[in-house]
């Protein structure tokens, strides 16, 4: 029975694409082994190609397609943006690459429509909890909350499609954030970045 289920398998698979046996698998020892299949070929496609030594994919650039970088990173929330129904605006800008970031407004404005990686953090003040949003144009995209015992931290993060001139900002939605009273550091960051 065995003998015909082999017999089956290699009258029906090319010898390209054969499964290999091993005769040691065999009581009797005397099944042939059928040849490896030689490696599948990708070069064709434009978005892959197959490696003959290791068999692995390999992605390649996508053509015609160059993304202009675009990060940025601030900190430090000011002073007149630490409380309830405010918008959080930043002293500091430690990165500025590309185009977008608007230091005065504190605000993302997106020039190369695209996706983008948002990240945000903030303290809570040691007696009121804090509602931060992650704003797009008008629209509350994500939110981080910090507790009001103590000192608590929170943070969220999100990838957004963005077309030309949608605006990316905090808002404190609820209580107030808490931050340092030594300049050129800062509690509260927001940082973004091109993805695609």
């Amino acid at each position: 029975m065995f003998r015909l289920l082999v017999l089956v398998c290699a009258v029906a698979l090319p010898a390209s694409h054969a499964i290999p046996v091993d005769p040691s698998s065999s009581p009797s020892g005397q099944i042939s082994t059928f040849q490896q299949p030689s490696p599948v070929s990708f070069a064709s496609s434009p978005s892959a190609s197959m490696s003959p030594s290791v068999g692995m994919m390999q992605p390649t650039a996508v053509a015609g397609r160059v993304v202009e970088p675009v990060a940025f990173s601030a900190v430090r929330a000011s002073d007149k943006s630490q409380k309830s129904n405010s918008k959080i605006f930043f002293d500091t800008t430690l990165s500025d690459i590309g185009f977008g970031w608007n230091s005065r407004s504190s605000e993302f404005i997106c020039f190369y429509p695209g996706s983008y990686f948002f990240t945000f953090t903030a303290i809570s003040d040691s007696g009121s909890h804090f509602k931060a949003a992650l704003m797009k144009n008008s629209d509350e995209v994500v939110v981080a909350w910090g507790e009001r015992v103590g000192y608590q931290s929170a943070s969220n993060s999100v990838i957004l499609n963005l077309d030309k001139n949608d605006r990316v900002y905090l808002n404190i939605k609820e209580g107030e954030i808490y931050e340092t009273s030594k300049t050129g550091r800062g509690y509260t960051s927001f940082s973004g970045f091109r993805i695609y």
